[in-house]
Order: structure tokens, then sequence, then C-alpha cells
């Protein structure tokens, strides 16, 4: 018998909501920032619930572990039903990669799973979130190596809160030249391109022209038309939550 499960993923910077059936993604509920939309999650998932949406259960993995307890609560009241957080400890017990042996964040290990399952390797993973993540697997679909840093959000906001006269930022969009003519249009260009040639000169020193592309994360809008072989896969980290929800639950 086939279930409906919902599927949390809560980042720092945004939370998503999505049901999985039968290991397919089958609805998208939407991205809040919690705590502060928290009134406009619960009255997101009421309008679901009163279309026809039945939940059998939910998992959250989170990397915010202060908003989880809202969260849980949130689903408890509209739809009845847990909503259990993913546990490290617990997932020690089914994990296959001899190379993850510390610990590391619910949304680095649904990457590693999913482009594991769908894509295989070798393959790195840009995943443009909150930080920018770098990830390397090799021919088997192990995973040998992650590189971060702060991703474009962080780094435009860096710009003002770290110096006295540079300005806020509301955007991460770039000038059309390659250098700017204004203060903005120049702590732009430098935000936006050093994130770009990251990845590019990283997926270079690998030397491995086999080596696929991946690209994932919610600030992929901003630069996906600067790599024209990538593979672009929105949903790559929440079908791999979906993958260990299922691992979860044999």
């Amino acid at each position: 018998m086939s279930k409906k499960v919902l599927i949390v993923d809560i980042g720092n910077t945004a939370t998503e909501f999505a049901v999985f059936e039968d290991g397919n993604l089958l609805e998208f509920l939407g991205f809040f920032r919690i705590p502060a939309e928290i009134g406009n999650v619960k009255r997101a998932l009421n309008s679901h619930k009163k279309a026809g949406l039945k939940l059998d259960d939910g998992m959250i993995f989170s990397v915010v572990p202060s908003n989880n307890a809202k969260v849980q609560m949130v689903v408890q009241d509209v739809f009845g039903i847990p909503s259990k957080v993913f546990d490290w400890e617990r997932y020690e017990l089914y994990k296959k990669d001899k190379n993850i042996t510390d610990p590391i964040g619910a949304d680095l290990l649904a990457d590693i799973k999913q482009a594991d399952v769908e894509y295989g390797g070798p393959c790195l993973v840009a995943d443009f979130g909150t930080i920018t993540k770098l990830i390397q697997l090799d021919e088997s679909g192990n995973f040998v190596g992650l590189s971060l840093i702060p991703g474009l959000e962080i780094t435009v906001e860096n710009f003002s809160s770290s110096t006295e006269l540079l300005p806020e930022l509301k955007t991460s969009t770039p000038p059309k030249g390659r250098l700017g003519l204004s203060t903005v249009e120049s702590m732009l260009h430098g935000s936006y391109w050093s994130t770009v040639y990251y990845v590019k000169e990283t997926l270079k020193s690998l030397k491995n022209d086999k080596t696929k592309l991946i690209l994932t994360g919610g600030n992929l809008r901003y630069i996906k038309d600067e790599f024209k072989n990538a593979i672009f896969d929105p949903e790559l980290t929440l079908k791999g939550m979906n993958v260990l929800y299922q691992e979860m639950n044999k």
C-alpha cells in the first residue's frame, strides 16, 4: 500500500515542504522563512489539506535545530501526524559509504545519496544554498571530498555588515559587463563570479573529463546560465531526503 510522506527540509535561509508517494515527488508545498513565516506555513498546509491532501507520515531534515519543534507542532496540528527529525546516530546503522565517518548536514547527506542513486559517479555536486557546497563522488558513487564557501546571500550581506560605508545589497544579480562601473555593481560582480569560477576551477582541478557536474540549491537561479553542460536538478536534495526516509523506515 502506498504512503504519502511529508519531507521537510529546514535550511538556514528557507524551509521547504514536499510530499512523496512511492518514492516519487508528488507535490511541492512551498518554501518559507522560519520562524518569521510560521503562520504562513500553517495557512499553506491547511489550504492543501482542504484541497484533499492526506498524509501518512513525515520526516524533518534540519540544519537549524532551533526551528524543529515549531515545524513539528504545525505539521501535527494540521495533518495529525508525527514528523520525526532525521537522526544521524540511527542512520549510522544503515550508511554504506565508508568515507562518511562523522555526522554531516542532512542536506549534504541527501545530496550524496541522490546523486549516487540517480546519476552515479564520478560527479561533482554544486549545491548553491546559504553555504555553497561542492561534493565529489568517485566512479563507484562513494563520497570522496567536500568544499564549502559562503553562499551568495552571505557574501553580499557581509559587505555591509563588515564595513562602515559599503551599502546593503538586496540582489545577487551581476552587472551585464565583466566588471562593475559602480560600487554596487562591483560588489555584485565579485560575489557572482567568485562563486562561478570556484565551481568551474574546482571541476577542472579534478582532471577527469568523465566527471558530471550536477547543480542544485536555491541560488541556482542566479548563476545557472554560466554552466551550459551541467545537469540541473533543483529537487536533488528533497529527493535525497526521501531516499534517506525510505532507508530509515525499511
